[in-house]
């Protein structure tokens, strides 16, 4: 077992969810960033982009989106929408691990995607099922190991500060943490 404490300080978490068809997209990030403050993990938020000449993911950009695609004006969209798209799966290769959080009823390309992609580096995922582990969708389960799947965000938190303070082993089959003077 792991005895090091602050074990995923300075590591990078990517906060994957539902935001074009969800109510309050930044809610649960912003719960998860105040619990987990402590620990020293920088987290990426799509709604809070990190570069230099992003545009974030607020609801006056999401109605600009819908407007332009009610309107027809697919080119723009699709123009706007890529940006978006290559900066986001640019934070998830920068990433460390994901804490996802999906609705088995919703679809969410952009969260589908970003998971898979995480997946397919191998990267620990954290995925929270709203309507709990038993609504997962089947394809999930057959794609993530079951114990990154989970009913609850609070479940998600108390796991990772299990790992960051040594009390849970980390998997080195997933985990590509650098050492510390590294990252």
């Amino acid at each position: 077992m792991q005895t090091a404490k602050h074990l995923l300080n300075r590591t990078k978490c990517y906060l994957a969810g539902n935001i074009e068809n969800s109510n309050a997209p930044g809610q649960w990030r912003d719960v998860v960033k105040a619990e987990l403050k402590d620990t020293g993990i920088t987290f990426f938020d799509p709604l809070k982009k990190p570069f230099m000449d992003s545009v974030n993911e607020d609801k006056e950009h999401i109605d600009k989106l819908v407007k332009l695609r009610t309107e027809g004006e697919f080119k723009e969209l699709s123009t706007i929408m890529r940006k978006i798209r290559v900066e986001d799966l640019s934070l998830v290769d920068r990433s460390d691990f994901l804490i996802a959080v999906i609705s088995a009823k919703t679809a969410s390309w952009g969260t589908a995607e970003e998971v898979f992609w995480a997946n397919r580096m191998k990267k620990p995922i954290f995925l929270v099922v709203s309507e709990g582990r038993r609504a997962c969708p089947f394809w999930i389960f057959g794609t993530l190991p079951d114990d990154q799947i989970y009913d609850k965000l609070e479940d998600v938190v108390a796991d990772l500060k299990k790992l960051d303070a040594g009390e849970k082993p980390i998997d080195l089959s997933r985990w590509k943490i650098f050492r510390e003077e590294y990252r």
